[in-house]
C-alpha cells in the first residue's frame, strides 16, 4: 500500500469518528438552546397571565385558547406553586399526527378565585429545524472532508515528487553507466526539500562508492582471467611435452595423467568462477536469441557424447522459440543442463528433452540425490560419484536464471530426474 493511500485511510479513521461526535454535539446544543429559548417565551407567557389574573374583573375564559388553559382550583385555598415544566404528546388535527409538546404549569391567586394554568408550546417544527440543521452540517461536513482528501492528496503527491523522482532513477540506475570522462556519474537529482535532499545526497555519495567498488572489481576479474589462463596454458603443455619423452614408466604416465586431470578441472573451475563474477556484475549484453536452433544445436552437438555414456537421445522441439538474453549466457544455461543429464545418468537409459513454447524440460534416470534437494544449485555441492565435476555447473544455472527471470524447478521421482525452465 502506498504511503499516500495509507495516510487517507488514517486521516479517515480520525475524521469519521470526529465528524460523527461533532454532529451529535452540534445535535444537543441546538436541542439544548431552543429548549432554553422556549422556556423563556412560556415563562413570559405566564407572566402576562399572572399580571391579567391581578387585574380586578378577571375572566379565564377570556384568555383560553389553544396554547393556555385556565381552570379553577376547586380545593381548599393553596399556597401559589413554583412552575412546572413536563415534556409530553399531543394529536395536532392539522398535521393529522401526534407531536411532542412542552409545557408549563402553574397555580395562580386571581381576584376572582385561584386558577391553575397550563401553557403550551408544539415543538414539532422546532425538532424539524434541528433536524433540517443537522443534515445540512453532516451533507456540508461530508463534502468539506472529500474536498480536504482530494486537496490533501493532491498536495501529498506535489511534495512527495521529489521522492518518486528519485525511485525512478533508482530503478533505472545501473552500476556501469560507462561515462564519457571516465568519472562516476550521481545520477539523483537535487531537491529543494531538506530530507529529500540529504537523501539524493546520500544516495550519490552510495552509487560514488558502489561504482568505484564495481569497477574495481571488474578489473581484478579481467586481470585474473588474464594472469590465471596463461600460467594454466603453459602448465598444460609442459605436461603434454613431457609425455611426449621417452622413456616413461607406466607409473611416470598415470602421475602426469592426474596431474593433466587436476589441471583440467583447475581451468573449467577458473572459468566457471570468472563467469559467475561476469554474471552478478551484469557484465552482459542482451538480444533477441532463437532458442530452438541455439537448443537443436547443443543437442546435436551432445548426442555423441551421450552415445558415449551408452544413454538414448531423444528430442522434441517446438519451433521459433525467442527469448531477449545475452546468447553466450544462454548457450552455457543449456549446455550445463545437458552435461549434467549426460553425466549423471545411469547406463541404457533416454534422456527426455522437450522444448514447449514456454517452457524447457530434460528428464534422465539415475539414482537418488546424495543431499537435500533444496542444496542442489549451491555452490561446490556436488555428488562425491563424480569428483572430477567443479560443484559450479548448476549454481551457473541458477544464477543465469534469476538474471532474465526464468523459474527453474527441480524433480524426482520413480527414478526420473526432472529440470523445467520456464522460459
Amino acid at each position: 500500500m502506498k504511503l499516500l493511500h495509507k495516510w487517507l485511510i488514517y486521516l479517515l479513521l480520525v475524521a469519521v469518528p470526529v465528524a460523527v461526535g461533532g454532529v451529535w454535539v452540534l445535535q444537543r446544543l441546538i436541542r439544548d438552546n431552543i429548549r432554553t429559548e422556549v422556556d423563556e417565551q412560556l415563562r413570559t407567557d405566564l407572566l402576562l397571565v399572572t399580571q391579567q389574573a391581578g387585574k380586578p374583573g378577571f375572566a379565564a375564559q377570556s384568555l383560553n385558547n389553544i396554547r393556555v388553559a385556565i381552570t379553577p382550583e376547586t380545593g381548599p385555598q393553596a399556597a401559589t406553586n413554583q412552575p412546572v415544566f413536563t415534556d409530553t404528546v399531543a394529536y395536532d388535527p392539522r398535521e393529522r399526527e401526534f407531536e411532542p409538546i412542552r409545557r408549563i404549569t402553574a397555580t395562580l391567586p386571581a381576584t376572582t378565585g385561584q386558577y391553575r394554568v397550563t401553557i403550551s408550546q408544539p415543538m414539532g417544527e422546532f425538532n424539524e429545524i434541528i433536524q433540517l440543521l443537522s443534515v445540512s452540517v453532516t451533507v456540508t461536513f461530508v463534502v468539506l472532508l472529500g474536498l480536504l482528501l482530494l486537496l490533501n492528496g493532491w498536495l501529498l503527491r506535489r511534495l512527495w515528487q521529489p521522492f518518486y523522482q528519485l525511485t525512478d532513477q533508482l530503478r533505472a540506475y545501473r552500476l556501469d553507466p560507462k561515462p564519457a570522462n571516465g568519472q562516476p556519474v550521481a545520477p539523483f537529482a537535487d531537491s529543494d526539500v531538506t530530507e529529500f535532499r540529504q537523501l539524493s545526497g546520500a544516495l550519490n555519495e552510495m552509487s560514488r562508492n558502489l561504482h568505484s567498488q564495481f569497477m574495481a572489481q571488474r578489473q581484478f576479474t579481467d586481470n585474473a582471467a588474464h594472469e590465471m589462463q596463461t600460467p594454466l596454458t603453459i602448465a598444460g603443455h609442459e605436461l603434454d611435452r613431457l609425455l611426449g619423452t621417452e622413456p616413461l614408466s607406466a607409473e611416470q604416465i598415470e602421475t602426469i595423467g592426474r596431474a593433466q586431470e587436476g589441471l583440467e578441472r583447475l581451468v573449467r573451475l577458473n572459468k566457471s568462477l570468472l563467469l559467475l563474477t561476469r554474471i552478478d556484475s551484469h557484465q552482459f549484453a542482451d538480444e533477441p536469441v532463437d532458442l530452438s536452433t541455439l537448443i537443436g544445436r547443443l543437442v546435436t552437438v551432445y548426442a555423441d557424447f551421450a552415445e558415449h555414456h551408452d544413454l538414448g537421445w531423444a528430442y522434441t522441439e517446438t519451433p521459433d522459440v525467442m527469448k531477449r538474453m545475452n546468447p553466450f549466457l544462454a548457450e552455457v544455461l543449456f549446455s550445463n543442463l545437458l552435461q549434467n543429464a549426460v553425466r549423471h545418468s545411469a547406463p541404457y537409459t533416454t534422456v527426455q528433452i522437450r522444448l514447449l513454447p514456454d517452457e524447457f524440460m530434460i528428464q534422465n534416470t539415475a539414482p537418488p540425490l546424495p543431499f537435500a534437494p533444496d542444496q542442489l544449485f549451491e555452490r561446490f555441492v556436488k555428488n562425491p560419484a563424480h569428483p572430477e565435476s567443479t560443484g559450479l555447473g548448476l549454481s551457473l544455472v541458477q544464477q543465469i536464471a534469476q538474471l532474465y527471470g526464468l523459474k527453474i524447478r527441480y524433480s524426482y521421482a520413480d527414478g526420473q530426474h526432472c529440470f523445467s525452465v520456464t522460459l
